[in-house]
């Protein structure tokens, strides 16, 4: 996505197939503004389709983004796909989210806040059970306010989560273009609250 500046913040919203399908929403759907309707500050949207934690360390073209933009700001939403590893611990995940968050901070000084966002349920997940992922799920959304400190912010997608509309697209997965709007207006309420806090 092309990135606008304007005076103020600059906000990253950063993440896994969620991400680039909004970035991809945002050019062909009215009801979605590619500023997020947010004078007050500059949003880019980097998404990698299948992205998990280890693939947004170390990777090369994020990097030259994030230098190039240099966001004070980052939204981060991540970790669906690694939950569907059926090795990989609830518990491992969620600190592998707050060191992909610290290691942001610590290697990219303007960063001043980073915002993880609560991971999203599946009704047809990858190689485990939908009721597996559900609580691994859970465990690694009650674990991640607990371990994210001043610098690092949860996001709770509640009116998102609590639609009674149908938000997942057919696939079980991905949203459908009413869940994408609502994911839109989440995700725009933590872009104000973390340039605001």
């Amino acid at each position: 996505m092309d990135i606008q500046f304007t005076p103020g913040p600059k906000v990253l919203i950063l993440g896994h197939s969620f991400i680039s399908r909004l970035t991809q929403a945002l050019t062909y759907d009215p009801k979605l503004s590619p500023d997020f309707n947010l004078a007050q500050c500059s949003v880019s949207c980097y998404g990698i389709r299948g992205g998990t934690v280890d693939r947004l360390q170390n990777n090369e073209d994020l990097n030259a983004h994030i230098q190039n933009f240099q966001p004070s700001v980052i939204i981060l939403q991540i970790g669906g796909n690694d939950l569907c590893d059926p090795g990989l611990k609830p518990e491992t995940l969620a600190c592998k989210i707050v060191d992909l968050m610290s290691d942001f901070q610590l290697h990219y000084s303007f960063v001043n806040k980073i915002v993880v966002c609560e991971l999203f349920t599946r009704t047809q997940p990858w190689y485990i059970t939908a009721e597996q992922y559900e609580n691994k799920r859970r465990i690694v959304n009650q674990m991640l306010p607990i371990l994210v400190d001043d610098k690092k912010l949860f996001w709770k997608h509640l009116r998102l989560m609590n639609s009674p509309l149908q938000i997942f697209a057919s696939d079980g997965v991905h949203l459908s273009a009413l869940g994408m709007q609502k994911y839109y207006r989440s995700l725009r309420l933590a872009i104000l609250h973390a340039i605001e806090s």
